[in-house]
């Protein structure tokens, strides 16, 4: 049967060629033997080993199973959070202090029931808080770790960005500057690699990398000689490379350093440490456990207020203590210690970090990830966003529409070329402007090949089909887009040149036993094993050197062999239009017709490619200058930037079109709305940036000319005259780094709160200086990430402007939250030392409230409503205020004044229906000795305290629900003036949140909230009710007509909060400052743009 025959020289189309998971066993699968020798094995023969296609890597079926087998990418011993350090920081805050003291107190003097009850809420207390905040943490630290370091693999054929812990061994890694490299390569193709490995061999130079193999008696090299491979946690300085992966996690060396100090701190903090006296370090350390120096400053400013608080609860405590005469007994203490909980906010610190953990959440769902918690805080400040144009405000996906023949005007000839739907696709109609006619690959004249192939050649992108029959490409947008023109023309890079290393012999070695060569007709070829077989020769050109683009110069140098001229080589340049006509000094009058004949070129030419180029630019097309020269092949050996980057004839120009994102004029409104000025720092020609600018509203037509500027104009400028603009430029175009710093300097001399947005090297020392640094996911280096408080997994300006929206609404509602949680201890504090005014027979003071009552109102009342306040959703005008002043953070004068204001009038219905019941039906009776007994003489008193009790917890309740409101907490620095004033857009009343909407749709927008108020009123029935449980514990007992007293109570409540409202309005307009009208935030038309 001829089915079951074996088939001699079987030959399949790739490794990889299948969306199935087929698999071939690698031809050593000990991974950690292949590394140890790595660097004296060909590149051929560890594609073998390691079963990896050097032109498609592995498949994404089989990178599944060995990310499986092998686990992820990542150092042991690295546990971003401790459920022990959560714990302490549990038992070691302010509130549990004081219920320890209250514990040993009542153990102290037998009171058991009173102690159990005591010991069972620090239990409770502990244990919820204990699970929020490391259900909260683990949040914010898998949030966190989005942004970790990415690595760029090619898996099955295709150019895909993984997280550095996906990457398993095999993998093909590409690596560029700015990158920290993901795992431990073995280069196969380097251009002007340098990489720092001062972390792993304290060698402060870069070292230059290459390929060359190692002979098998350099098999103990020291690793920082071994020159063809770079290592995990390193940093790529300078160039580009592409390695295969042969060691992950702890197979790396950085893996094994931290295998040889397992459980100890690194150097460098033990030595920093260590200089520290001893008391120093104690004193340090007992200051991070209490959260005194670490978190966000929000975080360590609340956790300051708690324990500022816990002095005044000691001093609360001693007015308890001298109201008694220093009579101290068992109830005085015990009140006092319950006046002391009172003041303390406990759940403070628990519900921010609750409410800053969904906010991650959330904006990690709207592609923003939250690196440093910091940035929740500051971004509702911020009046002043900072953006990148390409690929954030516009769509990244580049085309080629026009290319523009440097020539004599006569002889200039332009063409356009059709965009397909997908832009990588390398397919279209190419024609010539002046006659319409089509242009034909095989019939193109050597002076627009030679223009065709600068723009091919002077670049490092790639384009091809994956396996799917999808075109998919690798590198930046520009150079894919000029890579697709090209190509469309036959001149496509990968027709011109080869990158593949020349096939070596291949040799065995043992591994894991002798290997064994079938005969030749019983192998399994691939297909791609051919395309490794091609010599470098077979292709006309061959790379010999490359300036990589500069973000100072502008422009890229490649240097190639000629195979048709080996007595020359080409160089090639691209870059900005008047960059690369600074370094031409000729150009081709005729090229279609004499594409050898040269001529100076003359300031009158040169004024007229410039020209041309301010034409293309004025369409919105990003305009790329295109240049090249021969040089003797004797010259490139060492040749230097500046002397590579001088005598080019200029070929053309390239116009390539980036539309802007569908949703980024709207985003720009929205910017406008909130009194936010929108900047924009592009590298693009100062034309090119202002038709954009202009389509997506940054800047109007009648802009003044300061709104732009180029990034030479702009660094001319001293402080002072930059200070003495009526307002910082709206776009800088050509913008180098060292203009986002200065932007950012002079953004904060005008007490601006920028944001700044970046994805190079060079970037990230703006990106740490801004008060929110935001990097590209996309496009970002991982250097300018790890200076960045936010990152866009997404690239995209919409991002940033939902970032900005969900930083106010976190602000927001952590003010509402603290105003609810202070304004009830302002309440209960004055109940309770107001209420040592109540005396009994014996002269002893009769708490209005019992101990353990206080205990349960702060514990289980108070708290979920806060939380609830946290989760309270954007209000829809809340883009269409100013921002807040950063300077005065949550806690604003209006914050204090509605905190005393509200909290007076909450603790004086509380002391009302203690008085009405005692005073009213009781005619004054307070018994004898009611803290601590329940005789019948005490019946008035245990029921004014369930209706005191009843009333508190209503008031709380119905506080939440009333904070639901837009309150306006904290005032503009400068409000705009389109803007009605901020005091006129709060305070709407429970009853109208939303104007001609029911108010209860409105409250079930939050069921949270909602439900956590309705349940605290509820909840009030088991401490009054339930027998023994009432009496024995909280000292209270059944109500009847004393409803109605928590009722009218409840409602004068409510209604002073209505009233505050009203008050509050012409109060607060004292604290407006004056209103101004910055020119950058004009109201302009409505009317929609067509788009450039």
């Amino acid at each position: 049967m001829g089915i079951f025959n074996r088939r001699s020289d079987l030959r399949l189309n790739s490794r990889t060629d299948t969306t199935l998971s087929v698999t071939v066993p690698p031809k050593n699968p000990d991974f950690a033997s292949v590394a140890s020798s790595a660097h004296t094995i060909t590149a051929e023969q560890l594609f073998e080993d390691l079963n990896t296609s050097q032109n498609d890597g592995l498949s994404r079926n089989e990178a599944a199973r060995r990310l499986e087998i092998y686990g992820e990418n990542l150092l042991q011993g690295k546990d971003g959070v401790s459920a022990w350090r959560v714990l302490f920081g549990q038992l070691s805050n302010a509130l549990t202090m004081v219920l320890l003291a209250a514990l040993a107190l009542s153990f102290g003097v037998q009171d058991f029931i009173e102690g159990a009850v005591i010991a069972a809420v620090i239990v409770l207390n502990t244990t919820v808080g204990f699970f929020q905040e490391y259900r909260a943490e683990k949040t914010m630290d898998s949030l966190r770790q989005l942004s970790s370091p990415t690595a760029f693999v090619i898996r099955n054929g295709e150019g895909v960005p993984v997280p550095a812990k996906n990457v398993v061994p095999g993998d093909l890694v590409q690596i560029k500057a700015g990158d920290v490299v993901p795992a431990d390569l073995r280069l196969i193709s380097v251009s002007n690699l340098e990489i720092s490995e001062q972390l792993l061999t304290g060698e402060s130079v870069p070292v230059a990398k290459n390929i060359d193999t190692f002979g098998s008696d350099e098999l103990d090299l020291p690793i920082g000689d071994r020159l063809n491979l770079c290592y995990a946690s390193t940093v790529v300085t300078k160039g580009r490379g592409t390695g295969v992966t042969i060691g992950t996690a702890m197979n790396t060396q950085i893996g094994r350093i931290a295998d040889a100090i397992n459980g100890k701190k690194s150097a460098s903090g033990d030595e920093e440490e260590q200089r520290l006296p001893f008391r120093k370090r104690i004193s340090e350390k007992i200051l991070v456990a209490l959260g005194l120096r670490s978190g966000t400053p929000l975080q360590i400013k609340l956790a300051r207020l708690a324990f500022l608080l816990l002095g005044c609860a000691i001093i609360l405590a001693i007015i308890v203590f001298s109201v008694a005469k220093w009579k101290v007994n068992n109830e005085v203490a015990l009140y006092a210690i319950a006046v002391a909980i009172a003041i303390i906010p406990e759940s403070l610190i628990a519900v921010l970090t609750l409410t800053m953990a969904v906010g991650t959440r959330r904006m990690a769902q709207e592609n923003v990830v939250v690196r440093k918690l910091d940035a929740l805080e500051n971004l509702g400040g911020v009046t002043d966003i900072c953006s990148d144009k390409t690929g954030t405000l516009t769509l990244g996906k580049m085309s080629v529409r026009k290319l523009w023949l440097a020539a004599d005007p006569q002889n200039a000839a332009g063409f356009t070329a059709e965009t397909n739907q997908d832009a990588l696709q390398p397919s279209g109609i190419v024609r010539r402007d002046s006659d319409d006619s089509i242009l034909e690959p095989s019939s193109i004249s050597e002076g627009l090949a030679q223009a065709i192939r600068a723009a091919s050649l002077c670049n490092v992108a790639t384009i091809r089909k994956n396996l799917k029959g999808e075109w998919k490409s690798t590198g930046d947008p520009t150079e894919v887009a000029l890579q697709v023109f090209a190509s469309k023309l036959k001149l496509g890079r990968s027709s011109l040149t080869s990158d593949a290393p020349e096939e070596e012999e291949r040799t065995g070695r043992p591994a894991l036993g002798k290997i064994i060569d079938p005969p030749e007709k019983d192998r399994v070829h691939f297909q791609d094993e051919k395309v490794m077989e091609k010599k470098a020769e077979t292709k006309r050109f061959l790379l010999k050197a490359e300036f990589p683009f500069s973000s100072d110069l502008k422009r890229m140098t490649t240097i190639y062999l000629d195979n048709e001229n080996k007595s020359e080589a080409l160089v090639l340049i691209k870059g900005a239009a008047e960059r690369v006509l600074a370094a031409a000094t000729h150009y081709a009058p005729a090229p279609e017709e004499s594409p050898d004949a040269i001529a100076p070129l003359t300031d009158e030419i040169r004024n007229t490619f410039l020209v041309k180029g301010e034409e293309l630019a004025s369409q919105g097309l990003r305009v790329i200058g295109l240049a090249s020269r021969t040089i003797p092949n004797t010259n490139i050996e060492g040749i230097s930037r500046e002397d590579a980057e001088k005598d080019f004839i200029f070929r053309g120009l390239a116009g390539i079109f980036d539309p802007p994102r569908p949703e980024t004029l709207g985003a720009v409104r929205s910017c406008k709305q909130a009194g936010i000025v929108v900047h924009m720092l592009t590298g693009d020609h100062v034309t090119t940036a202002r038709a954009i600018a202009e389509a997506v509203e940054i800047i109007s037509p009648n802009a003044p000319a300061s709104a732009v500027m180029t990034a030479t104009e702009f660094d001319k400028l001293t402080d002072q005259e930059i200070d003495a603009l009526p307002e910082l430029p709206l776009v800088i175009a050509r913008c180098a780094p060292e203009t986002k710093v200065r932007m950012i300097h002079a953004g904060k001399r005008r007490g601006k709160h920028l944001s700044m947005s970046g994805d190079g090297v060079n970037d990230s020392p703006a990106l740490k200086l801004a008060p929110v640094g935001i990097a590209m996911g996309m496009a970002g280096s991982d250097v300018a990430k790890d200076a960045s408080d936010l990152v866009l997994t997404d690239d995209n300006f919409n991002s940033i402007v939902v970032a900005v929206s969900e930083g106010r609404r976190l602000f927001t509602n952590i003010q509402r939250f603290i105003l609810h949680l202070l304004t009830i201890n302002v309440g209960e504090v004055i109940l309770l030392i107001i209420g040592l005014c109540f005396l009994d027979e014996l002269g002893a003071s009769v708490f209005p409230l019992s101990p353990i009552g206080v205990l349960w109102v702060n514990m289980l009342t108070s708290s979920p409503p806060a939380f609830g306040l946290g989760l309270e959703k954007a209000s829809p005008d809340l883009m269409k205020k100013p921002p807040h002043s950063i300077k005065d953070g949550v806690f604003t004068w209006p914050v204090i004044i509605d905190c005393v204001a509200t909290g007076i009038v909450m603790g004086g219905v509380c002391l009302m229906s203690f008085v009405i019941v005692v005073y009213g039906s009781g005619n004054g009776d307070l018994g004898r000795d009611c803290n601590h007994s329940a005789s019948d003489i005490c019946q008035t008193v245990f029921r004014a305290r369930s209706t005191t009790f009843a009333t508190l917890i209503f008031a709380i309740s119905l506080y939440g629900l009333e904070l639901k409101s837009c309150m306006s907490l904290t005032l503009a620095e400068k409000p705009i003036a389109h803007f009605i004033l901020p005091i006129s857009l709060v305070d709407r009343s429970l009853f109208s949140l939303t104007p001609g909407q029911f108010f209860v749709k409105d409250l079930l927008a939050n069921p949270v909230l909602l439900w956590s108020a309705v349940g605290g009123m509820v909840s009030v029935v088991l401490p009054i009710y339930i027998p023994s449980f009432n009496t024995r514990i909280f000292y209270q007992s059944g109500i009847s007509w004393e409803w109605g007293i928590v009722v009218g109570m409840s409602l004068v409540f409510l209604v002073w909060c209505e009233i505050w409202k009203l008050i509050r309005r012409p109060l607060y307009k004292r604290w407006t400052p004056t209103i101004i009208q910055p020119f950058a935030i004009d109201e302009r038309s409505e009317k929609p743009h067509n788009g450039v």
